[in-house]
């Protein structure tokens, strides 16, 4: 596939200039150059010149020079007469600061107009016009700077001569990154969020601002593919709803074998949840749970809302038998019953769906230290893969010990686990947040509590640790307020604080959680849009809003607009231009089977007309900045994580830099 070139480029008295030019590129074997030069010539073969832009004065004997190029063309290389174009300065002479303020002007002017990839910036005259155009060209874009330089320029057969010239050539990504490189060494390590954007080219940074991601249905594969080469921090992922019905499978057999359930007991309590559910395991559907649930099948609660009630009328503890049915279910009839996701519920009753989708998987089965430990590593993996480095993971410990493991057990077993997956991967990082539930007992939040505060003590340097607290679960009837007495040990201890808020109720519960508990990040806000005042306090505050788009979406029913759908438009796009500091995560990547790539491109597709890539960027650059890390800490990974974005931008312009041109 031939790429077309640009070349542009100043005129002076010798036409000879020009002419090798032209040979370079269009006159093929007939001339022979350096070995040098035909390794530069021959990163072009694949080309064709498809405009010659020569900028000249209106100099009579610059014009005599045009005239003689051009009928050498004509005659030499006729069908490239065409790509010939003529910029004329409105001057004689650059004889003063007035001539070469008008000639950079126009030269600006025409570089910015043809920036590209593809445009090549060369020296054919002037040596003023020609500096200028370089200016232009790291400014606004170009593929590079070319020159070939002849022993003497005068010599009528100086273009037979082309195995003495000196051909040279600098590749506009080796500008780019050396300018980079200059910045970089003035920083003197100060952490920042990808100011070395600012130093792309023009052209570069007008293709992120236009390039859209999520608004084309047939190039979901293009998308997801440049999403994955980012780097990403997930800061919103619970531990229990991250999993396949694969993994729920395996985690169920580690159950059973970790506390040594004997065949024989499997078997009488297999036989009792058949007996009590009327049917053969490997028949349950949806459709029989629902009607075990209302037999006028009008109650639209989600299918498993029923298998509490039936567990525990086994007198069996509930995690055993919730083993033994994943055990014998079939991956699909596990995705099938977990995951079905309603059309017809009212807004009210989705997030009870939804929370009751993980009711197979979740805390249930994590209740050794063997299941613990393979289902993070699990999460972990599967994250590595599309490139996320920070992930920050919530759970519950109290909600793994109904086989025995205390809180500390619990901890110990996810950081270890955690510290052995950094060392083998050292660019990952892996931090926790202890979540307490709104609507569970004082007891259990307390000892949540205790524990955070244990494990984010000033002894824990670095590595896998707990960073923060969260609060989540039903917020009707659970004010944050309420909660200002058990929050105070964490604020004392200065742990950071997120907060599950606005999700389903009224923005008055975002307000309670900023100003009751102290929350430096808000979970979903999605009703902070309701109230414009309060936009403005967390926007001027760096208050960040964590999103889920494919769980705020089946929660809430947010329309897609690559599709023929109707809802309300998802706020993310209108937070981000309000200047809000707003992520995007995943929330629970097995019930909505999901990864980090897959929620930008969600996110994306949320939006009217999509997300430009330059969006996604902001997107990245907030979730990284809005870690739960002590600065120092940050300013590390951020100037790392700047420095491979902006590899990644070069790439996409220039090529990928052992490709560079």
């Amino acid at each position: 596939m031939t790429r077309p070139l640009k070349l542009i480029t100043a005129v002076g008295t010798n036409e000879n200039l020009i002419l090798e030019l032209f040979d370079f590129f269009c006159g093929g074997q007939q001339y022979l150059y350096s070995e040098e030069g035909a390794a530069i010539r021959e990163r072009f073969l694949e080309s064709t010149l498809e405009g010659l832009y020569l900028v000249c004065t209106s100099d009579s004997r610059v014009q005599d020079t045009l005239e003689k190029v051009q009928a050498t063309i004509g005659r030499e290389y006729p069908a490239l007469s065409a790509c010939i174009h003529i910029i004329t300065l409105d001057c004689n002479d650059i004889a003063c600061d007035g001539d070469d303020e008008n000639m950079r002007l126009m030269v600006y002017e025409k570089v910015r107009e043809l920036a590209a990839d593809n445009l090549i910036i060369s020296s054919g005259g002037r040596k003023t016009v020609t500096n200028r155009l370089i200016e232009a060209g790291l400014l606004f874009g170009c593929m590079g700077y070319l020159t070939i330089t002849a022993p003497d320029e005068r010599d009528p057969l100086i273009r037979r001569r082309t195995k003495e010239y000196n051909v040279l050539w600098t590749s506009g990504r080796s500008f780019a990154e050396k300018r980079w490189e200059g910045f970089m060494e003035d920083r003197q390590g100060i952490g920042d969020t990808f100011r070395s954007l600012a130093f792309l080219p023009l052209a570069a940074i007008k293709r992120l601002k236009t390039e859209r991601v999520g608004a084309d249905p047939t190039r979901e594969n293009d998308d997801l593919a440049w999403l994955r080469k980012l780097p990403k921090a997930d800061l919103h992922c619970h531990l229990g709803g991250a999993f396949d019905p694969d993994l729920l499978k395996e985690l169920a057999t580690l159950l059973l074998n970790g506390l040594k359930v004997s065949c024989e007991r499997r078997g009488r309590i297999k036989d009792k949840l058949v007996s009590r559910l009327g049917c053969p395991l490997a028949q349950l559907t949806p459709e029989y749970l629902s009607r075990l649930n209302a037999p006028s099948g009008k109650n639209q609660a989600h299918c498993l809302k029923n298998l509490k009630g039936i567990f525990a009328a086994l007198d069996e503890p509930v995690h055993i038998c919730n083993a033994i049915l994943v055990n014998e279910l079939s991956p699909e009839q596990i995705a099938t019953i977990s995951w079905s996701e309603p059309s017809h519920l009212a807004d009210n009753d989705r997030l009870d769906w939804y929370m009751a989708c993980g009711d197979l998987g979740g805390s249930a089965l994590l209740q050794t230290e063997a299941g613990l430990s393979h289902a993070l590593r699990w999460l972990m993996e599967s994250a590595r893969r599309q490139n996320t480095r920070f992930l920050e993971i919530r759970f519950s410990p109290g909600n793994y010990t109904a086989a025995g493991l205390s809180i500390h057990q619990v901890t110990d077993c996810l950081l270890s686990e955690a510290t052995t997956f950094e060392q083998r991967y050292p660019g990952f990082q892996v931090r926790f947040l202890v979540m307490a539930t709104r609507h569970k007992e004082q007891a259990a939040m307390d000892a949540h509590v205790t524990a955070a505060i244990l494990y984010s003590g000033s002894v824990m340097k670095n590595g896998p640790r707990v960073t923060g607290f969260d609060l989540a679960g039903q917020e009707e009837g659970n004010e944050p307020a309420r909660f200002q007495d058990i929050f105070k040990p964490l604020h004392r201890h200065f742990i950071n604080i997120t907060i599950h808020a606005g999700e389903m109720a009224e923005e008055d519960k975002i307000w309670q959680a900023l100003y009751h508990l102290h929350a430096k990040r808000i979970g979903h806000g999605l009703k902070l849009i309701d109230n414009q005042k309060m936009m403005g306090y967390v926007r001027d505050h760096g208050i960040a809003i964590e999103m889920c788009p494919s769980s705020n979406r089946q929660t809430m029913g947010f329309r897609r607009f690559d599709r023929e759908e109707q809802g309300e438009t998802y706020p993310l796009k209108h937070y981000l231009d309000h200047g809000i500091i707003v992520t995007v995560n995943t929330d629970n990547p097995g019930i909505s089977r999901t990864n980090l790539s897959r929620e930008y491109l969600e996110a994306a597709r949320l939006t009217p007309d999509g997300l430009s890539k330059w969006d996604i960027l902001r997107l990245v650059r907030n979730g990284f900045r809005a870690i739960f890390l002590p600065k120092d800490e940050k300013d590390a990974l951020l100037k790392e994580i700047d420095r491979e974005v902006y590899g990644l931008i070069l790439d996409d312009f220039f090529g990928p830099a052992g490709e560079r041109m």
